[in-house]
């Protein structure tokens, strides 16, 4: 019990901080294609024979679908969610503001906090680790959007997707793999079995 007491000072005086956090309220600007542009974006190949040895990578190679969403639609639903799974310094901008932003919200102690705990994961799982935890908060995200996930043969996947650990994709590279899953999630509904989010 005296433990507890003399913590109340401590969470108390915290209380404040935690109140004045934020969450982010500006969503990225939303992309209107023209129907040129969308003819445009090359329409990946997703045909392949189920098999059970394709199917126990289905964890790390799928794609999603979400019946009667337009592409701009979808567009905008994998950018965002792309952007949150790559984490808070890509999502924000990757820039000086950010940063600050993030230590004037949530102190300098979970900023030190975080950087120590990123280089100690880096070092103990590597960016093994970083990509697994990206497919979980993306497949959450898009699940949350009202998505269906459905599996593909690896070959197939890494035509129109990326896998980043440690690094960033090129830019154009990235842009051209986003467009082309929007292409896939506003298409015609896949043929294959849904997959648990």
């Amino acid at each position: 019990m005296k433990k507890l007491l003399a913590a109340a000072p401590v969470l108390l005086a915290l209380m404040p901080v935690a109140a004045g956090a934020q969450a982010i309220k500006s969503e990225p600007e939303k992309k209107v294609f023209t129907a040129a542009e969308i003819e445009a974006v090359e329409m990946p190949d997703l045909a392949y024979k189920p098999d059970p040895l394709i199917a126990a990578d289905f964890d790390k190679y799928f794609f999603f679908h979400r019946e009667g969403t337009d592409y701009s639609t979808a567009y905008a639903d994998i950018i965002e969610c792309d952007s949150l799974a790559s984490g808070i310094n890509f999502y924000m901008g990757a820039d000086n503001w950010a940063m600050q932003n993030a230590v004037a919200q949530y102190g300098a102690a979970g900023a030190v906090g975080g950087v120590i705990g990123s280089v100690l994961a880096d070092a103990i799982f590597g960016s093994a680790e970083r990509r697994r935890i990206k497919r979980i908060n993306l497949r959450n995200c898009m699940f949350y959007k009202g998505y269906d996930r459905y599996g593909l043969e690896k070959e197939l996947w890494q035509k129109f997707h990326f896998e980043e650990g440690l690094s960033r994709e090129n830019a154009k590279d990235r842009e051209a793999a986003l467009k082309k899953q929007a292409r896939v999630a506003s298409g015609p509904k896949p043929q294959y079995e849904v997959l648990e989010p």
